[in-house]
């Protein structure tokens, strides 16, 4: 008896813990879009589901946010002289995305430079012909930004709680134009958008299924029983 109660104990000592992870996502725009969300003044949120408790205990949780601006558009030059064209587009506020579960991200600071630019040509240079025949256009796009957040407070990630993450931003375009003499005339026409996304993995342990345990008890139940059937015998 004491026997199958040491191995039982051993057994149950080595039980093997299973790991798991699984991933909830949520997203805004359409990345590399210029007009899907159009970027002013930028304030969109995310929500995610909190961790499904009935998978087992959650051991850890990481948290990817991505963040993409874009922008497009013409500059026509209609003056009776030659021209040219610079575009900037300018944040006034920090783009950066807050949330209550993690340490605060900024993508980019505001600036009175522009983080996205672009010319017809270099300063003093006018190559954009009058009368409307020559249109200059351009295609910026700052590229996927990504990072992992720290600071993760595993609490607030509990079942049936939903967690926020708010992207924001304050982002102007300026087209701004020159004539070599004289007025000048142009049409303008510009788009810029944005999209963001959030990556919340989930990393927990499973507890072994009871309908397993109950099978190696009466397993064990069983050895000991017909171990004594045969000692009797």
């Amino acid at each position: 008896m004491k026997r199958y109660l040491l191995i039982f104990i051993l057994l149950m000592s080595h039980w093997p813990i299973l790991a798991g992870s699984y991933n909830v996502a949520a997203m805004f725009g359409t990345q590399g879009s210029e007009s899907d969300v159009n970027i002013g003044v930028l304030n969109e949120t995310l929500s995610i589901a909190g961790f499904d408790t009935s998978l087992g205990t959650l051991q850890g949780v990481n948290i990817m946010v991505y963040a993409q601006m874009d922008s497009e558009g013409t500059s026509q030059n209609l003056s009776i002289a030659n021209g040219r064209a610079d575009i900037g587009i300018y944040l006034f506020s920090d783009w950066k995305v807050t949330t209550s579960v993690a340490n605060n991200y900024t993508f980019l600071n505001s600036s009175f430079s522009p983080f996205l630019s672009a010319s017809s040509s270099l300063p003093g240079v006018y190559t954009m012909i009058p009368g409307g025949d020559d249109t200059f256009n351009y295609d910026l796009t700052t590229g996927e930004l990504s990072t992992s957040l720290t600071g993760i407070n595993l609490s607030e990630f509990i079942s049936g709680n939903v967690v926020d993450f708010v992207f924001s931003a304050w982002a102007l375009t300026f087209i701004a134009n020159e004539v070599e003499s004289g007025t000048g005339e142009f049409t303008n026409v510009f788009s810029t958008g944005s999209w963001g996304k959030v990556v919340v993995t989930y990393n927990y342990s499973e507890v072994p299924e009871p309908t397993s345990i109950m099978l190696m008890i009466l397993s064990l139940i069983f050895l000991i029983s017909r171990g004594k059937s045969l000692k009797s015998n």
